[in-house]
C-alpha cells in the first residue's frame, strides 16, 4: 500500500471516529434530558445531604456521652479513693460528678432526638432511592434502543482508535506531518479520491499528467484546483 494510500486509510478512520463522537454526544444530551430522572436524583441527592450531617451530630453526641461517662467515673473513683482530704478538693469533686451526670442526661436526650431524626432521614433517603430506581429502570426500557446504539458506538470507536495508532505507524513521518498539516485548512479532509480524472471533493477534472502521476501512486500528488492530496480510487 503507498503512502498516499495509507494516508487515505487514516483519513477514513478519523473522519468515522468524528462521526462516532459527534453521535455519542447527541445521543448523551437525549439521554440527559429525562426530567424525571433527573428530579428522582436530586431528590436522593437531598435526602442524603440532610442524612449525613444527622449522622455526624449522633457519631459525635455518642463520643460526648462515653466521654462524660468516663471523666465521671474517674472523678468517682478519686473521690472515693481516699487519696483526696482536701474538703474543698472534695466538694468541687461532687460538683463536678453531678454536673457530669447531668451534662450525660442532657446528651441522651440529644441523641435520642438525632436518632429519631436520622431514622426519618434514612426513610426519607430510602423513598427516594426506591422512586430513582424505579424511574430509572421504567427510562432505560423506553431507552434500550439509545443506550444499545451507544455501547456499540463506544466500541466501534475504541476499536477504530487501535486501527488508527497502527496505521500512523506505518506511515513515513514526513508525509504524516503534511497530513496533520493540512487538517485544520481543509475540514479534516486533507485527502481526496480521484474519480476517473475528477477530483470528489470539488468536482474538478485534473490535466493528464496530474491524473498520470496520480494513479502511479508514487508521490503526493494535489490537485489543480483545491490543493488535496489526491489518491486514486
Amino acid at each position: 500500500m503507498s503512502q498516499v494510500d495509507e494516508l487515505y486509510e487514516l483519513q477514513e478512520i478519523e473522519l468515522t471516529i468524528l462521526k462516532n463522537r459527534k453521535r455519542l454526544g447527541e445521543i448523551k444530551a437525549e439521554l440527559e434530558q429525562n426530567e424525571a430522572v433527573q428530579q428522582a436524583r436530586a431528590g436522593v441527592e437531598t435526602a442524603q445531604k440532610t442524612l449525613s450531617p444527622l449522622q455526624t451530630k449522633a457519631r459525635n453526641l455518642d463520643l460526648e456521652i462515653q466521654s462524660a461517662l468516663e471523666k465521671a467515673k474517674t472523678t468517682e473513683e478519686n473521690l472515693y479513693s481516699g487519696s483526696v482530704k482536701n474538703p474543698k478538693e472534695l466538694q468541687d469533686m461532687q460538683q463536678e460528678i453531678v454536673s457530669l451526670k447531668k451534662r450525660h442526661s442532657d446528651l441522651e436526650t440529644q441523641l435520642l432526638e438525632t436518632m429519631f431524626a436520622v431514622e426519618e432521614a434514612e426513610a426519607t433517603l430510602g423513598e427516594s432511592q426506591t422512586a430513582l430506581d424505579m424511574i430509572t429502570a421504567q427510562w432505560q426500557t423506553e431507552h434500550q434502543s439509545l443506550l444499545e446504539e451507544q455501547s456499540e458506538l463506544e466500541n466501534h470507536t475504541r476499536h477504530l482508535l487501535e486501527s488508527r495508532r497502527k496505521v500512523m505507524a506505518d506511515i513515513p513521518a514526513d508525509a504524516l506531518k503534511l497530513y496533520e498539516s493540512m487538517k485544520p485548512r481543509k475540514h479534516n479532509m486533507p485527502v481526496a479520491r480521484m474519480e476517473g480524472s475528477t477530483c470528489s471533493v470539488c468536482g474538478v477534472s485534473q490535466n493528464m499528467s496530474t491524473e498520470r502521476e496520480v494513479r502511479s501512486g508514487r508521490n503526493i500528488t494535489y490537485c489543480n484546483n483545491c490543493g488535496r492530496i489526491l489518491v486514486a480510487r
